[in-house]
């Protein structure tokens, strides 16, 4: 017989908020009970004991010296919420539209590859979970389960997006559009921000061995190109990957009807800024953007009061990439979990700021205070 002392696992949390998760009775290898889930974080380290090194390292990896990564994880320390009282909030609204379609919350799971290394029902855990909270679901385009397969794992009334990448191989890419479009999904986020190669991963190069490049992505994305994909299919199309002012005015310019504002984690160019910053600089420099088309955003989000910030900041939805995919672990009623969570964090730190309705967040900045982001990106002291 062992003794259970001996079984007990320390795991490094990186760096992640100490909110009093108990380890000790933990298996390493060994799924853990999910009612010790208690907020998102949670998940992680959940993942982190279970998974093993490569594929943990293959979610939780970013690029180079992951400045990019810890930036995103930190800059929630130095924003503040502003919280009003003497305000009715026994009736809160938490719904939303993007691109015209309802949903109940304005967060959404983002396109993340392969959650079949989580669990064996990949992308379909995913999607029901979704569904079922009401909430906006895109998959990868390089998911596990086929976009057929994801689809109709959802609900008949269901609503998906569907990711896709600038290929090279213009056939591919045409395929994969008519495909979407076949399969029902409603919308495309295009990724820009990786062409011709990803980051390079270090984290996940030590695991497999081999540099992380990737061919398959177009080098050659130009706004003409831009403009061709615009024609080769009828769903409307979302660039994901926005990291400056500029860009955002262009796809303003072009006459897209939303963009997303992501850094893709961290994983591909590091030292960008994180989303608040990139939100703040285009509300600087371009604030017609917030008025004439839709604005989502991700990055390090990991509770409710991440996602007030960024809709405070202008945003009308928040996408949420490694913590599904780590609550995947537990499969369909890991990530139900972890929706239902983060939707009761965001009920009550909406009514603790005097607030009932999630709309009336939206692009409002009176509910933060970003002096210290501010000062430190733009200078002003």
């Amino acid at each position: 017989m062992i003794p259970r002392a001996c079984l007990s696992v320390e795991i490094d949390r990186e760096g992640l908020p100490d909110t009093g998760l108990n380890t000790t009775a933990w298996e390493t290898g060994v799924l853990p009970p999910l009612t010790d889930m208690w907020e998102l974080n949670d998940f992680q380290i959940a993942a982190k004991n279970v998974l093993g090194g490569r594929w943990y390292a293959s979610y939780r990896t970013a690029a180079l010296d992951q400045v990019t990564y810890e930036a995103n994880m930190n800059i929630w320390k130095k924003v503040r919420l502003n919280g009003y009282t003497f305000r009715d909030v026994s009736n809160v609204n938490l719904n939303t539209t993007i691109l015209g379609y309802n949903f109940t919350v304005p967060f959404f799971i983002a396109p993340a590859a392969y959650a079949g290394h989580t669990n064996a029902s990949a992308e379909l855990s995913l999607a029901r979970a979704a569904g079922k909270m009401g909430a906006l679901y895109a998959p990868s385009i390089e998911s596990t389960k086929s976009m057929e397969e994801i689809a109709d794992a959802g609900f008949s009334n269901q609503t998906m997006f569907h990711q896709e990448y600038v290929w090279s191989n213009r056939t591919l890419l045409i395929d994969d559009l008519s495909r979407m479009e076949a399969a029902g999904y409603k919308a495309i986020f295009l990724t820009v921000d990786n062409t011709g190669v990803n980051g390079i991963r270090v984290q996940a190069m030590r695991q497999t061995g081999e540099l992380d490049s990737d061919s398959g992505h177009s080098a050659s994305f130009t706004l003409q190109a831009l403009a061709e994909i615009r024609n080769l299919t009828m769903l409307p199309i979302v660039p994901k990957g926005i990291k400056t002012a500029a860009d955002a005015k262009t796809c303003l310019d072009l006459g897209f009807p939303a963009i997303y504002i992501s850094n893709h984690g961290g994983r591909v160019l590091d030292g960008v800024p994180t989303a608040v910053e990139i939100l703040l600089d285009i509300r600087k420099q371009y604030p017609e953007v917030f008025e004439k088309m839709e604005v989502y955003a991700d990055g390090g989000v990991r509770s409710a009061n991440h996602i007030i910030t960024l809709l405070a900041l202008g945003a009308k939805a928040v996408g949420l990439g490694r913590s599904p995919i780590f609550a995947n672990i537990y499969g369909e009623d890991g990530v139900d979990r972890l929706l239902t969570l983060l939707t009761a964090e965001l009920q009550t730190s909406l009514q603790l700021m005097g607030e009932a309705n999630v709309q009336n967040v939206v692009g409002n900045t009176s509910y933060v205070n970003t002096k210290q982001v501010e000062a430190e990106y733009f200078g002003i002291s």
